[in-house]
C-alpha cells in the first residue's frame, strides 16, 4: 500500500464507536480501558489541584483559582465514573473528549506566565490518544487543529511576555510538538493497520461474511437487553462436493459467494436485524431477531434468493431453523440453537435437500 492509498484509507475508515466497544468487550479489555481512562482523569484533577496549591506557596502565579479547583473536582468525578460506571455512549464520549481538551487549556491559561504553562500542554497528547482509540480520524483532525491553534497562541504569548529568551521558548515548543501532535498521528496509523487486521480476522476472506469468531463478537449488537425472540438458521449447500468435482473449485468458490450474496439479500428483504456467518466449508449460519414466523419467512426468502443466484451452476440449499426467547446469556442460547438448527438441517438433507426443517415442525419443502 502506497502512502497516498494509506492516507486515503486512514481518512475514509468508518467512525464506528460501537465497533471499538464490542471489540474490547469481546476480548475482556473494556473494563481495563475504563480503569486506565479513569486514572488519567483523576491524574488531570490532581494536576489541576496541585497547580492551585503550589501557586499559593509561590506567590500566586495562577489566576482564576475557583475555575481551576472546579476543573480539578469535575475531573475527579469523571475519573470515578469511568472506573465504576458503564462504558459511555458515543455522545457522552465526544463530550468527554471536548471537556478534556478545554479543561487542559483552561488550567494552562490560568498561569500568568505562558512559558511556564507550556509543558502542561503535553497533556493534550493523552487526549489525542483517547480520540485515536475511541473515535475516528476526522475527530483526530479536529483535535489536532485545536491543539495547533493553542500552541500558536501560547507561543505568541510567551514571546510577548518575554519571561524567557525567544530561542528557549522556541526549543520548548519544538520539543513538545512531536509529542502532542506527532504521537497521536503515529498511533492512529498503527491502530489503522491493526484494525484492518482485526477486521480481517473476523471475516471469511472469500465471502466477506463473518466467520465463527466474527459471529460470536457481533451477536451482542443483535438484541437489546431485557429479553427478545431470537431465531437461528443453519444453511448447507446441497451436493457441494459434486459441484466441485464436476465444475472445479473455482466454480465452487463462485457458488459460495453467490449463496452468501443470496443470504445478504434475504435478510435485507426481510428487514430484521441479523448476523450472517460462514461457519464451515459450505455451511452458513444466520441469526435474526424474531421468532418462528420470522425464521420461516426468512427460509422461504433464502430458497428463492438462492434459486435466482448468478453462478456457474445454480445450487439448492438445505436449511434447519430454531427459535427461542432469550433472557440471559445470548451467546450460550445461540450456540444451543445453532446445534438444534444444525441437526434440523441434516434432517432436511436426508429428506432429499432443497428443504427447510424448523425444530418442532415436519419437513417443509423449499420453493
Amino acid at each position: 500500500m502506497g502512502l497516498r492509498e494509506f492516507l486515503l484509507t486512514w481518512w475514509r475508515q468508518p467512525h464506528e464507536f460501537d465497533w471499538t466497544a464490542r471489540y474490547f468487550r469481546a476480548r475482556g479489555l473494556l473494563r481495563l480501558h475504563q480503569v486506565f481512562i479513569g486514572c488519567f482523569s483523576l491524574l488531570y484533577g490532581l494536576t489541576a489541584l496541585l497547580t492551585v496549591v503550589w501557586a499559593y506557596y509561590d506567590g500566586g502565579s495562577v489566576a482564576a483559582r475557583v475555575l481551576v479547583i472546579s476543573i480539578a473536582a469535575s475531573s475527579c468525578v469523571l475519573g470515578v465514573i469511568w472506573v465504576f460506571g458503564p462504558w459511555p455512549t458515543e455522545r457522552q464520549s465526544v463530550a468527554f473528549a471536548v471537556y478534556a481538551d478545554v479543561a487542559v487549556v483552561a488550567v494552562m491559561a490560568c498561569y500568568q506566565d505562558a512559558f511556564t504553562a507550556m509543558p502542561g500542554l503535553a497533556l493534550l497528547a493523552a487526549n489525542g490518544i483517547y480520540i485515536v482509540v475511541v473515535h475516528g480520524p476526522r475527530a483526530l483532525v479536529l483535535h489536532l487543529a485545536f491543539t495547533a491553534a493553542v500552541f500558536a497562541v501560547t507561543y505568541w504569548l510567551a514571546i510577548a511576555q518575554a519571561t524567557a529568551p525567544v530561542s528557549v521558548i522556541t526549543v520548548r515548543l519544538l520539543v513538545l510538538l512531536p509529542t502532542v501532535i506527532g504521537v497521536p498521528v503515529i498511533v492512529q496509523s498503527y491502530l489503522l493497520a491493526l484494525r484492518m487486521g482485526a477486521d480481517d480476522a473476523l471475516h471469511d476472506p472469500l465471502t466477506r461474511l463473518y466467520n465463527r469468531r466474527g459471529l460470536d463478537v457481533h451477536l451482542a449488537e443483535l438484541v437489546a437487553p431485557g429479553g427478545v425472540q431470537v431465531g437461528v438458521l443453519a444453511l448447507d449447500i446441497d451436493k457441494f462436493k459434486a459441484i466441485n468435482d464436476r465444475h472445479g473449485h473455482d466454480a465452487g468458490d463462485r457458488v459460495l459467494v453467490a449463496v452468501a450474496e443470496a443470504a445478504r439479500t434475504a435478510v435485507t428483504d426481510l428487514g430484521v436485524r441479523s448476523v450472517t456467518a460462514r461457519t464451515g466449508g459450505e455451511e452458513f449460519v444466520v441469526v435474526v431477531e424474531g421468532g418462528t414466523q420470522t425464521v420461516r419467512r426468512l427460509a422461504t426468502l433464502l430458497h428463492d434468493a438462492v434459486a435466482r443466484c448468478d453462478a456457474a451452476t445454480v445450487p439448492t440449499v438445505s436449511i434447519g431453523a430454531a427459535a427461542a426467547r432469550v433472557d440471559g446469556d445470548l451467546g450460550g442460547a445461540v450456540r444451543t440453537m445453532i446445534e438444534l438448527a444444525d441437526a434440523a438441517m441434516y434432517r432436511a438433507k436426508h429428506a432429499g435437500g432443497n428443504q427447510t426443517v424448523i425444530v418442532g415442525d415436519a419437513v417443509a419443502a423449499g420453493d
